[in-house]
Parts: C-alpha cells; sequence; structure tokens
C-alpha cells in the first residue's frame, strides 16, 4: 500500500486534531501511521488515491471526526484556455484543469504535490504506462491556446531540470526520466507532447518543460492529464482538482477540450445511488434507521438525502472506489467502528478437522522425494516474458495481462518451462550438474477454453546432459508414488523430436520428458544441454491409481 510522508505542523494545521486523536481516527480510515525522522509516514489503502495528500486526509478525517458533513462542488469558472487534440495513437486522450490560487506557499507543500503526482502515478497510472500527470505553473505557460499532438523525437525543448534546449530524442534516451519512461508512448521517431504557443511544455508521460516548473511562490496551476483510457484520465483529474480546490481561496478553472470527447474540464459531477436501510443492514447485520445511516454518510462525506424509505446519495467525483451498495456499507461499517458491529458464531452442523487435499498431500511428498535426490526446489513468478514464450513456441497457447505493469511480465506463464529455463540461464555460473525442480500453476488455451493447473518441473543443466539422466529420476519419482505408467515418442515445441517421450497414467498424457532443442537454448541465453521434464499433478491426481 502507498506510504506517504506529511509534516505533523501541516496536518495540525489542515485538521486542528493533535497527533494521538489523528492517529486514531486513521486507523478507522484503514491507515497505519508512524512517525519518522520530524515526518508523519501514513500508509494509505490504495483503494482512496483521494487520500494520497494532505487536503484529502484531512477532510476525511474531518468528517468522522464530526467536524464537517457533505461534499461541496467546487466553484468553477471558464478560464479561457483550450486545448486542440490532434491523433495520438500511443496515448489518444487527455484532459485538462486549472486551479487557481492554489498558492505553493512552502517548500513542504510543494514536496507533498510532487508526492501526490508521484503516488497517483505508481497506483492508477500503473507506472505511468496508463495514465501520466503534468503539473505546470499556469502564468508561465506561454499561450492560452495549447494543442496535444505527434512532434518529431529531433524538436527541441528545454527539459525540467535543464537550462538549455535538448532534442527530446536525447531526454528519452539519456535522462534518468527518458530511460524510465521514454519507451511507453513513443513511435518511431514520434513522440506525444503539449504545445503552447511555440514551445513544448511536456512530452507525455516522461517530462515537463523548465519552463512551467513548479516552485515555492507558484499560485495557479494547470493540470494535464494523459491516458490510454478516458476513464481513467478523469478520474485521476478529478481527484487532484477536488483536492487543490480544498485549498482555502481555491477556484476551478474550466479548460475547453477540443476533441471527439471534449467540451470543458474538469466535470466535477457527483454519481448518485439508491439504497434501502436494509441493504446496508443485510450486509452488515445490523438494524440502523434510515436516519442513521443517512447521518454516518454525511460524516463520510457523502450528500444524502431522504425520500420515503429510500436514501439518495450523492457521491463525491474524487471516490472512485465506491460503485455499489456493499461499497456504501463498508464506509458505513468504517464509521461506527468494525468493532462496535459485532459478530456471530456460525451455526457448526457437524464439526470435522482440516485435512489436505489429495494435490497438496502429492506435492508434499514430491518435494520429499526430490530434495532427497539432491534437487533444489525454486520459485518464481507465474508472469513471464513474451520473448521466453516465442522461443519457447507456445505463445499461440498462450494467455496475456491486458495493461501490464511491465511488458516483461506480460503473458500468464503456459509452461513451467518459461520459469524453470530463466532461473538456468541466471545460474550458468554455478558448479555442474545443476538440479532444479519447481511446482506452481500455469494457463493456457485449450479448445476454445482456459486451463489452468498445477505443474511439476524438473530440469538438469550439465555439459552432456542427457535424456536418460532425467529418465531415471523421472521414473524413480513416480515408481516411488505407486504411480503406475507407460511411455511414448512425442513432439513437443521446445524439445528435440526422437529424444522426447509422453508420460501417460491411465491412458492419458500427464506429462513428458525431453531434451531442450539448441536453437530454443540459444534464443534464451544458454550455453549448456538441458533435459526437462513437465508434469501435470492435476491430471496425475485425477488419472492415478
Amino acid at each position: 500500500m502507498p506510504v506517504l510522508r506529511f509534516r505533523p505542523e501541516r496536518l495540525y494545521e489542515l485538521t486542528g486534531i493533535d497527533l494521538e486523536l489523528l492517529r486514531e481516527l486513521l486507523f478507522k480510515l484503514k491507515c497505519e501511521v508512524e512517525e519518522s525522522e520530524g515526518y508523519i509516514a501514513v500508509e494509505v489503502n490504495a483503494d482512496r488515491p483521494d487520500m494520497f495528500i494532505g487536503e484529502g486526509l484531512a477532510r476525511a478525517v474531518k468528517g468522522i471526526q464530526g467536524l464537517e458533513e457533505g461534499w461541496v462542488k467546487p466553484r468553477t469558472i471558464d478560464s479561457g484556455l483550450s486545448l486542440r487534440v490532434e491523433d495520438v495513437p500511443s496515448r489518444p486522450y487527455i484532459v485538462a484543469a486549472i486551479v487557481y490560487d492554489v498558492n505553493i506557499d512552502s517548500e513542504a507543500y510543494l514536496e507533498e504535490l510532487i508526492q501526490f503526482q508521484e503516488k497517483l502515478h505508481e497506483g492508477l497510472g500503473r507506472s505511468r504506462r496508463r495514465a501520466a500527470v503534468g503539473l505546470h505553473d499556469l502564468d508561465k505557460i506561454p499561450s492560452k491556446n495549447l494543442s496535444y499532438r505527434m512532434v518529431s523525437v529531433d524538436d527541441e525543448f528545454i527539459p525540467l531540470g535543464y537550462s538549455k534546449p535538448m532534442k527530446i530524442r536525447d531526454v528519452l534516451e539519456r535522462d534518468e526520466k527518458g530511460l524510465a519512461y521514454g519507451k511507453i508512448s513513443r513511435l518511431g521517431d514520434r513522440h506525444p507532447a503539449i504545445i503552447s504557443g511555440d514551445e513544448i511544455i511536456t512530452i507525455p508521460p516522461v517530462l515537463n518543460s523548465n519552463i512551467t516548473r513548479l516552485d515555492v511562490g507558484t499560485r495557479n496551476l494547470f493540470i494535464d492529464v494523459t491516458s490510454t483510457s478516458l476513464e481513467t484520465a478523469e478520474a485521476i483529474l478529478n481527484i487532484i482538482v477536488s483536492n487543490l480546490a480544498e485549498r482555502s481561496r481555491a477556484i476551478v478553472g474550466l479548460v475547453r477540450i477540443n476533441s471527439p470527447w471534449g467540451g470543458y474540464y474538469p466535470r466535477l459531477e457527483p454519481r448518485a445511488m439508491s439504497i434501502k436501510a436494509n441493504d446496508v443492514n443485510s450486509i452488515l447485520g445490523t438494524s440502523y434507521s434510515l436516519e442513521d445511516i443517512a447521518t454516518m454518510l454525511r460524516r463520510m462525506r457523502y450528500n444524502v438525502y431522504i425520500r420515503g424509505d429510500y436514501a439518495i446519495i450523492e457521491i463525491p467525483p474524487y471516490r472512485i472506489d465506491v460503485s455499489k451498495p456493499i461499497d456504501i456499507a463498508e464506509d458505513v461499517a468504517i464509521y461506527v467502528g468494525y468493532e462496535s458491529i459485532g459478530f456471530e458464531k456460525p451455526v457448526m452442523l457437524y464439526a470435522k478437522r482440516g485435512e489436505y487435499s489429495r494435490l497438496s498431500r502429492l506435492v508434499k511428498i514430491i518435494r520429499t522425494i526430490l530434495v532427497g535426490m539432491n534437487f533444489t526446489e525454486v520459485m518464481q513468478l507465474s508472469l513471464v516474458s513474451p520473448t521466453i514464450v516465442d522461443a519457447l513456441g507456445f505463445r499461440d497457447y498462450s494467455v496475456e495481462v491486458l495493461n501490464p505493469v511491465q511488458v516483461d511480465y506480460s503473458i500468464l506463464r503456459p509452461t513451467l518451462a518459461a520459469t524453470i529455463l530463466k532461473v538456468l540461464r541466471e545460474n550458468t555460473h554455478m558448479s555442474k550438474p545443476l538440479k532444479i525442480f519447481e511446482i506452481g500453476p500455469v494457463v493456457y488455451r485449450s479448445n476454445g477454453g482456459i486451463i489452468d493447473e498445477e505443474c511439476l518441473a524438473i530440469a538438469l543443466m550439465d555439459e552432456d546432459a542427457s535424456y536418460e539422466q532425467l529418465q531415471a529420476v523421472v521414473y524413480t519419482l513416480l515408481r516411488t508414488l505407486g504411480v503406475t505408467f507407460t511411455v511414448r515418442k512425442a513432439i513437443r515445441p521446445h524439445t528435440m523430436d526422437g529424444r522426447t517421450a509422453e508420460i501417460l497414467v491411465g491412458g492419458v498424457a500427464v506429462g513428458y520428458i525431453g531434451e531442450v532443442k539448441p536453437e530454443v537454448l540459444e534464443a534464451i541465453g544458454l550455453d549448456y544441454p538441458v533435459v526437462l521434464a513437465e508434469i501435470s499433478l492435476n491430471k496425475m491426481v485425477e488419472k492415478a491409481d
């Protein structure tokens, strides 16, 4: 969960609540608090990005303490600023807003703003791959007419932290931020940019221009959010603007976005939900009246109106975590405290001791046997790189993750070979023979469906590793387990024809043994022969005598 650092005096200024009580209130809001090196470290639940800044924390705390209720839509005015959007295939969506009189009056508040931006990048922005935020000093923007479009990487601008113009290409290939994020939205020799007048003021999601940098003394902010998803961009903009609008004299400036989805932003409209008292009570096991629930929700910063048997709830635009009645019930539980709700002991019709499933017992026994045969167990992530899946020839069977955090971990492994060979590659410096095994899930496509099963992989790497060496290990393992099996010739995309056999239990293929093809080893980066066995433990449990 995100951990944020705040100056104690700033939180006191925002809330008027001493640290001890503040700690208790934040704990009710699912936050952990620690004091460290003159700061207060607050661990905030990832589903509450509206609390990633002091104003958001203060708003929630003052509500639960009963100091304030409900939510007031910020005052808005037309800023006169417009942003024209052209075709940006790699990052098509952009929204923007202005907040006047934010007044960055201290270095501490400037640090907090940057922290807020980065936590949004890490969470909702998926490390800037899904969305990125630009914060600019409005008074330093050259023109009120802006455009968002693709530009040449040979175009120049003055990057943040630099004093002289640089080519975008050089920023992407040399600067720390460019190296970290430069590949996200670049398309060949083109990259997204926001232009004001003749000046590039940012190349999202990488770096702003030094021209619009924030300093202590900055009063008015221009905010842009670029994204691969319009919904995400709008949500992030609402969170930022709603929090900055909590500043005492802040006013929100509307920006006209000239695009197919455009119009004036931000769109700080609440969402409505209607509930009955039983919608909450049936979830929590309580008997609160509708009026009691309405009072609690107002203190959780909702606007609530009772209409007969229903409560009409206005959900503030910054509460993107609320979508169903169960979310409303959770906020009621947070307000009263989970410890106040109590619990009922379930009625046990009969009691039975827990026990391992057949599969779990089998896994424990396999570990014991293979460790006794001098094999070392390894454990790897289930997500793997497309590169290694392609090298093994399993891409047609693989399941890809949408919007992965990292491109190198974007496919659910369709075979344990993908991870166990990676371990061998990273340990080629170890003395030979190298004998390892792995037990874990694999996910692959089969007959129009998705198969998820637990598998065992055993690998042997040596200068003269051969099929016969691992065959002896697998046969010994299966016979020790009491499994009746047969073998037959087989073909696998990553093992050698004529040096691969299929293992059958009850007439059904449950796995294979084979020598890995030299071209596969070369593609993965292995210089030694490898023989590999892989067995579906689910199938073996199902078919074993």
